[in-house]
């Protein structure tokens, strides 16, 4: 299923028909959206390891395939153990026959330049040796013309500036279809074939995706026919009464192999066209794409396409929707390789983040899309320099996504005049505002505000809390002072703020009792400011809360507060360094949902209590750096990777808990067998306490999310001390 923004929605409880013919059996495959989500990052985290073993790989695979597929078929021979692409039935026709219709095939094919004449005489002299194979327009002419069951009329003729509605489009419809599957690995690689190449004709070439809970007819990945033509007047007729190809949207996550043919640019009624989530999809867009002027939707995100992107682009005038995200293309916006993107006059949004090796300034030509541009994505990078005043033109601009980038300058003249802004992503930039009451008070509608790590100074504006819509609001990581606006929060009465992330600031005075009133919230962070006082119970008036990190202020000493004890839905909670004293309370041990327990760098004394061992989905527990006693008594806690208990006064063996391997577990096993308070085998350091700087690392915590996946919470991965996002929690489940 796709958004309308290009997205595909995979939720819990999705499946795929690959339906066998009309009437055959149907194969399940499930794929939940937490493994699509997982898939989907581990795409993007390692899509450079990927690359370096791409040489690697296409050895191996272009092996196997000689030694399972080919032998010559110049004379009519069958291929062993081929698919039923080129079964050794063929279309029931004899050999003689086939090979003059291949032999008309290939001369319509060069005579009228369907295919590069290259890609269709240059074929090695010995087939399968060393991998070596036939050109993906070879072969789709091969199956056209010796095993396609439909059997089309070859075509007689050719209208460069428009095929006739005689046997040509159909004809050509099919080719760049068969192109299409054959040059991205669809015989040999796909995981789902979406019944391409059958014997039907090819608007049966899909699968159909079903999601629990949202219909029986679930969603289609495929090939997509028919609809109304969006012409008038020159072009003809509407379609004659032919199934026409309108949408070409590829399944996600579908082991697509090798580069996107020239030849998708016959699909002349083409309106979307989707690839997605397939990093070994390599290679540049072709030219030729510019001449697909009914596309309103090219999709073509997270694979592994490079070099610039083409400035024929510029003559679809429909297009409506351009996502290029997640590839490696080029470009400097100050040679004017992004110029044509003034001239696409149908743009409504533009995605080109996670493209490193795109630079230079913020395109000024995207100003001229004043009538049209709602979402302008260039998060990820390299673009620098000041926002141009030229931006403010975009008065319907409602999604600005420029972060992890290299702007600097002022930001607040230009937004302040960008009223419709609902989504602004900043963070990361070296942006050197002052931040104030007034600061971009006029932008009313506010959903999500990101403007973490930006070296903003100031205070935090009262404002933002009366905001009716909003959702997030992140401003960690800056230079923020003062105290938090009591007066403003003691008066919120409705809110939807579910995101509240101030860590890593110099706010100071005591956390409002306001607070209680944010009820929608589900993550608080305000760790590592200067908060002082003791923390106001209305926090634990916060039912909705999943996160929790306070610690790192200058709170009054004080024990646990009792108040969590009701706090029974957190799944993460950080007191680190909160000036807690006393005992760690046993009824902690009740809170079964939590995942991260972070209680290091305090006083807390006594023994750890049992009840501990009851969290069954914890993952990481971090209690150093205090004066704990006793033995460590915990069990196995299966779900369990980083456990740091060193610069404690704990005593007796950890054995139980190397039932499994640790990622991290830390204790004071003693350096070289000296110093040693506890027996630790699977420890990955050990420390004594002679040695004060061992793990002095600071083991924070990753407080944001992926905000451009949806502000999903992530898992933590500690390296050298320091929290990463690896995989998405509901994937471990």
């Amino acid at each position: 299923m796709m958004d309308d923004d290009g997205d595909t929605i995979l939720d819990d409880g999705l499946s795929v028909c690959d339906e066998d013919g009309q009437n055959g059996a149907q194969r399940h495959v499930r794929l939940t959206s937490a493994q699509y989500e997982a898939r989907r990052l581990a795409s993007k985290n390692y899509k450079c390891f990927a690359l370096s073993l791409l040489t690697l790989t296409f050895l191996i695979s272009v092996i196997v395939t000689a030694a399972r597929y080919y032998r010559n078929p110049s004379g009519g021979g069958t291929r062993q153990g081929s698919s039923e692409v080129f079964g050794t039935n063929g279309n029931g026709n004899t050999a003689e026959e086939n090979q003059r219709r291949l032999d008309r095939t290939l001369e319509y094919l060069i005579r009228y330049r369907v295919s590069d004449a290259n890609d269709l005489t240059s074929r090695p002299s010995v087939v399968g040796a060393l991998g070596m194979d036939y050109t993906p327009q070879y072969k789709a002419a091969l199956w056209m013309a010796k095993y396609d069951r439909f059997r089309l009329p070859v075509p007689s003729s050719y209208e460069t500036q428009r095929p006739s509605w005689g046997e040509e489009y159909p004809f050509l419809q099919r080719y760049a279809l068969a192109v299409l599957f054959l040059a991205t690995g669809g015989e040999l690689h796909w995981t789902w074939k979406a019944n391409f190449l059958r014997g039907y004709h090819e608007c049966g070439w899909f699968d159909r995706f079903r999601i629990d809970g949202l219909g029986a007819g679930g969603f289609v990945f495929g090939v997509i026919c028919d609809g109304e033509p969006d012409y008038v007047g020159d072009e003809g007729d509407s379609w004659g009464g032919r199934r026409t190809v309108t949408g070409v949207s590829l399944p996600p996550l579908n082991n697509m192999w090798g580069t996107l043919p020239p030849e998708v640019y016959h699909l002349r009624y083409l309106k979307v066209f989707h690839v997605q989530h397939n990093i070994f999809v390599t290679g540049t867009i072709p030219f030729q794409y510019g001449e697909l002027k009914h596309l309103t939707t090219l999709a073509l995100i997270n694979n592994n396409l490079e070099g610039k992107i083409p400035r024929n682009l510029a003559f679809l005038k429909k297009l409506e929707i351009l996502r290029l995200e997640n590839n490696r293309f080029s470009g400097d916006s100050t040679d004017g390789d992004l110029d044509f993107l003034g001239e696409m006059t149908s743009l409504r949004k533009i995605t080109l983040d996670y493209n490193p090796d795109l630079t230079g300034t913020l395109p000024d030509a995207v100003s001229k899309l004043s009538d049209t541009l709602v979402q302008l994505t260039l998060s990820n990078t390299n673009f620098y320099g000041t926002l141009p005043s030229s931006l403010a033109r975009l008065t319907k601009l409602q999604k600005l996504f420029l972060d992890d980038c290299a702007f600097g300058g002022s930001v607040r003249d230009v937004l302040s005049r960008m009223t419709d802004l609902t989504h602004v992503y900043l963070e990361d930039n070296a942006f050197n505002d002052t931040v104030d009451d007034a600061f971009l008070a006029e932008l009313k509608d506010l959903v999500h505000l990101d403007v973490s790590n930006c070296s903003f100074a100031g205070t935090v504006p009262g404002h933002f809390f009366d905001l009716p819509r909003l959702e997030v609001l992140d401003m960690s990581m800056n230079d923020l002072a003062g105290t938090l606006p009591a007066d403003v929060m003691s008066n919120v009465s409705s809110s939807r703020l579910g995101f509240l992330s101030l860590h890593t600031n110099n706010i100071t005075g005591p956390i409002p009792p306001g607070i209680g009133n944010l009820k929608n919230l589900t993550t608080l962070d305000l760790s590592s400011n200067r908060f002082l006082e003791k923390i106001p119970p209305e926090v634990g008036e916060l039912d909705k809360l999943d996160i929790l990190f306070l610690g790192r202020n200058d709170f009054d000493a004080g024990v646990v507060p009792e108040w969590i004890y009701n706090m029974s839905q957190l799944s993460e909670l950080s007191l680190k360094g909160a000036s807690l004293t006393g005992s760690i309370p046993k009824w902690l041990g009740d809170l079964t949902g939590l995942k991260l327990l972070d209680l290091g760098e305090n006083e807390l004394n006594d023994t750890i209590p049992q009840t501990l061992g009851q969290l069954s989905e914890l993952m990481v527990l971090i209690l150093n750096s205090n004066k704990l006693q006793g033995e460590l008594g915990l069990g196995q806690l299966e779900k369990l990777e980083t456990l740091l208990i060193d610069d404690n006064a704990l005593t007796g063996t950890t054995e139980p808990m190397c039932v499994h391997v640790l990622n991290h577990f830390v204790a004071d096993c003693g350096s070289d067998g000296v110093g040693a308070e506890v027996e630790c085998e699977c420890c990955t350091l050990c420390c004594a306490d002679e040695n004060v700087t061992c793990n002095d690392s600071e083991w924070l915590g990753n407080h944001g999310g992926i905000w451009e996946t949806g502000y999903a919470r992530i898992k933590w991965d500690f390296d050298d001390g320091f929290v990463s996002p690896l995989v998405n929690y509901n994937d471990l489940q």
